[in-house]
């Protein structure tokens, strides 16, 4: 390719070439489709090709005889079923039996002065029973430079050629279109309804500028090509007649596609690829955006539910505080007034009887404190199990519920084909695995009696004694008969008492 291009025409391919290369390596960092950076890879070798003329078409349309018609020798096989089975690539060169290069890929050489400067490509044809052949056929239109497509005069444009010329457009290939059969039609009115209506249905039906049509009887030229070779009389087969436009497709392939025109649609082979390539890979990539947006919002809604349950269980813990402080604020008051009653020296004998002072003053002040202190704890205990299984519960339906959506909708991968979907499995199997076992071993009386037993231990810790096992009126005994009458009764205040009514720091959320 290098020997026929100018100084900047080269320069003009080094920047494709790194621009093709640039993409692929972001298209491969962004985990996409691995098919299109395989295909940008193989672009940059394709680059430094001759010019690819490839001849596409359902098969018995004539491909074949329309390449022989070219070179004026029967060079491919031509017949009523399907001749061509792998791509066909014909370059300059000493004529020989092909050789094979890959395994659907034969080359041909010939000794015709044209193929010095491009390759003229045959196709397998597509419509065949064979699947595969098509296959064939639509892995190498990307590498086309320019497409001939071949349709017969008697079915002009079928379903699965325009399917097929669809899959041509999305790569951006120029196409010249070649009616063949002509000296089969009945009259000549049947070729102009054939042209208008080819002309109309690829405007509307593909959305392309009016398409360069070529109306031949490919047959009838290479028999006239023949004939000239080996000096027969031409015959009525071998005559080209006014309607067959062979000689005016002939002077484009081999004249029109030199230098300017042939270089001009070389250079924007690649860039049709990358505008495919990059127009598939920006769709994926906006849905996925999509994805990730969805994603965020279920996991900021779950963020958001933790939120709101670190503050309900602030405020409503800090409710159950207060109680547990009047329970002790009246415990207070209460003792206050029975140490400012009883101790005195007019109760010296009372105070020397140990028993009596202990029921009197359980009696007087203890009371029902214990049961009452009880009481506050199993409140908050049934409303913490039941706010933590309720939050749960959400946040798994959350995140069940959008795992099935976009399941449903098929945002996932059913077994993460990307590397962008496993990332995704794996962190949404992440939130939802401990969910999900929190779940299966929920137990709502173990769940209270682990609670019950932080709260004892956190009593206990302010205490220094285990309360509600020995009974606040031990406490209180404990504190009376060792330190109640070292000073004034007016200062003194029981350390329990004082550790619950004035703690240090609000005890930590349940």
């Amino acid at each position: 390719m290098e020997q026929v291009l100018t100084r900047q025409q080269g320069e003009l391919v080094a920047l494709e070439r790194r621009l093709v290369l640039r993409v692929r390596d972001v298209l491969a960092q962004a985990d996409g489709a691995r098919a299109d950076v395989e295909r940008l890879a193989s672009l940059v070798n394709e680059m430094d090709e001759l010019f690819l003329l490839v001849v596409v078409g359902e098969y018995n349309s004539g491909k074949s005889t329309f390449i022989n018609a070219i070179l004026g020798d029967e060079v491919f096989a031509m017949g009523d079923l399907p001749t061509t089975r792998a791509i066909s690539i014909l370059r300059y060169g000493e004529a020989g039996p092909p050789e094979s290069i890959d395994e659907h890929v034969q080359l041909y050489h010939y000794p015709l002065e044209v193929l010095r400067d491009l390759d003229i490509v045959d196709t397998p044809g597509t419509n065949s029973i064979e699947r595969m052949e098509e296959e064939i056929t639509r892995e190498f239109v990307p590498r086309a430079d320019l497409v001939l497509f071949v349709t017969s005069l008697l079915q002009p444009l079928t379903a699965s050629e325009l399917d097929f010329l669809t899959h041509i457009r999305e790569w951006g290939k120029k196409v010249v279109f070649v009616v063949n059969g002509i000296d089969r039609r009945n009259s000549d009115e049947q070729l102009d309804r054939v042209r208008e209506y080819l002309t109309r249905e690829v405007s509307v039906r593909l959305g392309a500028s009016a398409p360069s049509l070529y109306f031949i009887s490919a047959l009838q030229a290479l028999r006239g090509k023949l004939s000239a070779r080996t000096g027969q009389t031409p015959g009525d087969s071998t005559t080209l007649d006014s309607r067959n436009e062979y000689s005016g497709l002939e002077r484009y392939v081999l004249e029109t596609l030199r230098e300017t025109e042939r270089v001009r649609l070389k250079l924007l082979t690649p860039l049709g690829v990358l505008r495919h390539v990059l127009k598939g890979n920006v769709s994926t990539m906006a849905a996925r955006l999509l994805v990730v947006d969805e994603d965020a919002n279920v996991l900021r809604s779950i963020r958001e539910q933790l939120l709101a349950y670190s503050n309900e269980m602030r405020s409503d813990s800090e409710r159950y505080l207060i109680e547990m402080r009047n329970v002790l604020y009246e415990l207070e008051r209460r003792g206050r007034s029975w140490f400012e009653r009883t101790i005195r020296i007019g109760n010296a004998f009372l105070l020397r009887n140990k028993d009596a002072v202990e029921n009197r003053f359980r009696a007087e002040v203890v009371q029902d404190t214990p049961q009452a202190v009880e009481a506050v704890v199993h409140r908050m205990v049934d409303w913490t199990v039941q706010r933590n299984l309720k939050l749960w519960r959400t946040v798994f339906a959350e995140l069940d519920a959008h795992t099935t959506r976009l399941r449903e909708s098929g945002a996932l991968a059913p077994h993460g084909d990307t590397e962008f979907e496993y990332n995704r499995e794996e962190l949404f199997a992440r939130l939802r695995e401990p969910v999900e076992r929190r779940l299966d071993e929920f137990d709502t009386e173990r769940e209270a009696r682990e609670i019950v037993t932080s709260v004892r231990e956190a009593v206990m810790s302010a205490f220094g004694v285990n309360v509600l096992a020995i009974g606040l009126g031990g406490i209180f005994l404990a504190v009376f008969t060792t330190a109640a009458l070292i000073g004034p009764p007016e200062t003194f205040q029981p350390p329990a008492v004082r550790a619950l009514t004035h703690p240090a720091r609000p005890p930590a959320a349940p």
